[in-house]
Parts: C-alpha cells; sequence; structure tokens
C-alpha cells in the first residue's frame, strides 16, 4: 500500500486535534502508528502498514511508550511522525545500525556514574565500548543489589539481543526506563539529553 496525500492529509489533521498516549489508546487518542492506521484505513491497529519501515516502526511503538507525554505530544514529535509513512523496507539494515548507535553510545553511557558509584563502573565502560553481549553480560553481572544498579542489570541485559530489529527497540526502550528510574537528575533532563525525536528522525532520513 502506497502513503497518499490523502492518507498524510488525514494524519495531519488527526494530529492537530487528539493526544497520543502510551499504550494502543482508543480511536479518540491512538498511539503513534495506530494514528497512522487509522488515516490509511480507519483501523485501529498497531500493525506497521507495508509502506513503513519495520524497523522504524518498532522503534516508535517503544519510543514512544517510555517517553514523557508532553515529549510524544510535542510540536517535533508530530512533526517526525507525519514523514514516517512511506519510508518502506529498503534501508532496514541502515535505520536499525542508527537505532543501535544511539542506544549504545548515547543511552547505555549516561548510566556510566551510577556504574561508577556502585563499583561496576568499569564493566559498564566496556560494555558500552565493545558493544558485544558478552560485554553486556559482564555487567550485568557485576551489578550489585541495590535498585540503581538492578536498572543497570536490566539495561545491559536488553542488550543481549542486538540484531533483531524488534529486540533492539525494545532495548532502547528498556534502557530509557532503567536509566530513568536510576539516573542522578530529572527524568525531563534525561529525555532531552537522550533525545529519542532526534534518533527516530535520523532514522527516518537515511
Amino acid at each position: 500500500m502506497l502513503w497518499t496525500d490523502e492518507h498524510a492529509a488525514n494524519l495531519k489533521q488527526y494530529l492537530e486535534t487528539h493526544t497520543l498516549p502510551s499504550g494502543l489508546g482508543d480511536e479518540e487518542g491512538a498511539c503513534s502508528i495506530a494514528a497512522i492506521n487509522l488515516a490509511i484505513s480507519g483501523e485501529l491497529t498497531d500493525y506497521i502498514p507495508d509502506c513503513m519501515s519495520v524497523v522504524l516502526g518498532k522503534a516508535i511503538i517503544r519510543l514512544q511508550d517510555a517517553m514523557p507525554a508532553a515529549m510524544r505530544n510535542s510540536d517535533r514529535y508530530r512533526a517526525m511522525l507525519m514523514t514516517a509513512p512511506g519510508t518502506g523496507s529498503d534501508k532496514e539494515q541502515e535505520r536499525l545500525a542508527v537505532l543501535m548507535n544511539w542506544m549504545w553510545g548515547t543511552v547505555l553511557p549516561q548510566l556510566q556514574t551510577v556504574a561508577d558509584v556502585h563499583g561496576f563502573g568499569d564493566e559498564w565502560r566496556r560494555m558500552c565500548d565493545e558493544r558485544t553481549t558478552n560485554a553486556a553480560a559482564a555487567a550485568s553481572a557485576a551489578a550489585s543489589d541495590d535498585a540503581a544498579a538492578r536498572a543497570a542489570a536490566h539495561a545491559a541485559y536488553a542488550c543481549y539481543a542486538v540484531h533483531a530489529a524488534d529486540h533492539a527497540a525494545y532495548a532502547a526502550a528498556a534502557g530509557c526506563t532503567e536509566l530513568t528510574d536510576a539516573a542522578c537528575y530529572s527524568e525531563d533532563d534525561f529525555w532531552q539529553t537522550i533525545n529519542p525525536i532526534g534518533v527516530l528522525e535520523r532514522m527516518i532520513e537515511v
């Protein structure tokens, strides 16, 4: 199915008059992918449409649920969402590489200070540098039992399956959620620092 000007007009109107929730939502407040499907077919579903990159769609689903509501309903996010349909499936590996580089290079290093304080800083730094499942396992094993370290361990564990698009998007969102729980700064500062809308924009522009 092609993404048409009519579909784009439908989506624009929907985004201008509705609030995007976390989760699927309903016709009065549908999630990002459901809003696109409503624009195309009128169907409330988070099935990624054929005209859209699956890697991008899965990243949007995971990240929109994790990010603050104000960011998910910002003008910048809505503008990004207008350009997501029609991306197609011919550059999936390139888009996955953008997502993974952001997860390893931007999201997970935000917990380095917490890892240093709790005694597994070397393992965490090595994981972020090496970007391998073995390094992630070592970082996870080195974390202690307090809440901040458990958050770090969960984020590290989420990085095991780094080769599948679905798991990559999950790992990025899981890392975001767990880092928010453990970080020593405000949630707004955290989300502004990691800039999830920016990574979605770069995935679209590939």
